[in-house]
């Protein structure tokens, strides 16, 4: 017999959205009782979605859509706050007032969670902290209980395969007839957002480097879109050998466009470019044995391969446009630059 289905409304997100769950019964009307006594027992979306600042699940959803949703790309507002907050933090701290909970609950808190991934853990002890040090800021509690405490995960880390130097060589000429945007990122550590923003004049084959100046992230609802790179991490540096090849490979592949990469003229999708990748990369691994590797792993592989080279920790963190940098050292990234090739003069070294 096949079941009933009613869709019952449990409660309403930050910015508004509700949040529904699905309830099964021989008919609608048994299902419809089922969903009202959930929201018996659990809170009905009136008590679910009250707009008391002072208790945490009304200020962890102000946080959310004040300090959080117009600051990140919908995707990682999803999966780095608003999942975190609806699936880990709401069921636990629920209607507490702020300033009722203590370190105690905190510790009990991560107690519950220590068997999630390292990552995950991460983001949950994240997302915590932000919501009390926001709601000192804002004059909803005067401590924060969860400042002292960490969240430890107990799963063995795993660990990220980069290639190694002969693996770099094997997938560069791999690529190079095929994605040669690949071997770009191998070649710079570029993010997938800032190769995607890349223009044909962002490059200086003359004095051999390339600008860092935009990304494209997927918009919902709208495509592709431009955007600033991530941390505002605008950068120049200098172009390899190899890169060079790769940028000239890149015309001869999609040809003269808005953007180095493109899609009759407009920036790619990156997330069907990732889904490209991976299809070439499985053919990768199938001819050549080499594992395959996501883009973020061959931007850790590149800045892996710097350091294994002997590049010390700046230049690389330079290189890669992390926020740890001082503001001054984007500001003089000119006269830098022969610092740095200095520092990188080994990846003139490889061949083809």
């Amino acid at each position: 017999m096949k079941l009933k289905k009613h869709m019952g409304i449990v409660g309403t997100r930050a910015d508004g959205r509700p949040i529904k769950k699905a309830f099964y019964g021989i008919t609608v009307a048994q299902a419809k009782q089922k969903a009202a006594e959930y929201i018996k027992a659990n809170g009905g979306p009136e008590k679910r979605c009250k707009g008391d600042e002072y208790t945490f699940a009304g200020w962890a959803r102000q946080w959310l859509l004040v300090y959080k949703q117009p600051t990140v790309t919908a995707k990682a507002y999803y999966t780095t706050y608003e999942s975190i907050v609806y699936q880990h933090l709401l069921p636990f701290f629920g209607d507490k007032l702020l300033v009722d909970i203590t370190p105690t609950d905190v510790q009990k808190f991560y107690a519950e969670k220590s068997e999630l991934s390292p990552s995950m853990c991460s983001k949950i002890q994240m997302d915590l902290n932000a919501i009390f040090e926001t709601a000192i800021f804002n004059d909803r509690c005067y401590k924060n209980p969860a400042k002292f405490s960490v969240l430890k995960s107990k799963r063995a880390k795993k660990v990220k395969e980069v290639y190694d130097d002969e693996e770099i060589i094997a997938a560069e000429r791999w690529f190079m007839s095929r994605m040669p945007e690949v071997v770009l990122i191998l070649e710079t550590g570029a993010r997938r957002g800032e190769m995607a923003g890349w223009q044909e004049d962002d490059f200086d084959l003359k004095r051999k480097y390339y600008r860092i100046e935009r990304s494209i992230i997927l918009a919902p609802g709208s495509g592709p879109q431009e955007r600033p790179p991530k941390c505002n991490s605008y950068r120049i540096n200098p172009l390899s050998n190899i890169a060079v090849q790769a940028y000239k490979a890149c015309i001869d592949l999609y040809g003269h466009g808005s953007y180095l990469v493109h899609d009759n003229g407009q920036p790619i999708n990156p997330e069907a470019w990732s889904r490209r990748l991976k299809t070439q990369m499985q053919h990768f691994e199938k001819e050549t044995g080499v594992h395959q590797l996501t883009a973020h792993i061959l931007r850790h592989t590149y800045g892996t391969y710097l350091r294994r080279h002997g590049a010390d920790i700046y230049t690389i963190a330079k290189v890669l446009g992390h926020r740890s940098i001082d503001v001054t050292s984007n500001t003089y990234v000119h006269s830098e630059l022969s610092a740095l090739r200095k520092a990188m003069k080994f990846i003139n070294q490889k061949e083809l």
